[in-house]
């Protein structure tokens, strides 16, 4: 499956629905979804990873860079629908001990939102 990401505003919150593999080629593209969708200002910020397959430690890290600018400046950023293998990687790395990962869109934003 080809690397493509949606950015929707929901007005509390945006979500990044992607696909594909989150690795080095698609890293810069899914890099700049996330930073776009900062400019939405302090809205939680979900990323669906239901359709994703694989994630390399570029995704993770544009995902962390996420949380760290957008950190004050809202409900902060969730991860949703993750398949194991993807969790797993964020489990290894203990990134799922900052970053919360949902099983649901609807779980994350709720999450997120009865936080503030």
């Amino acid at each position: 499956m080809e690397y493509a990401a949606e950015v929707s505003d929901y007005g509390r919150y945006v979500l990044i629905d992607v696909h594909g593999e989150l690795d080095v080629a698609s890293e810069p593209k899914f890099r700049e979804a996330l930073l776009s969708s900062i400019g939405f200002g302090d809205r939680a910020l979900v990323v669906n990873l239901r359709d994703v397959r694989f994630c390399a430690a570029a995704g993770l890290n544009s995902i962390v860079t996420t949380q760290k600018m957008t950190r004050g400046l809202g409900p902060g950023v969730a991860v949703a629908g993750a398949i194991p293998r993807v969790r797993k990687a964020f489990e290894i790395t203990r990134l799922d001990r900052v970053i919360p990962l949902y099983d649901t869109v609807p779980e994350a934003v709720r999450a997120l939102l009865d936080a503030e």
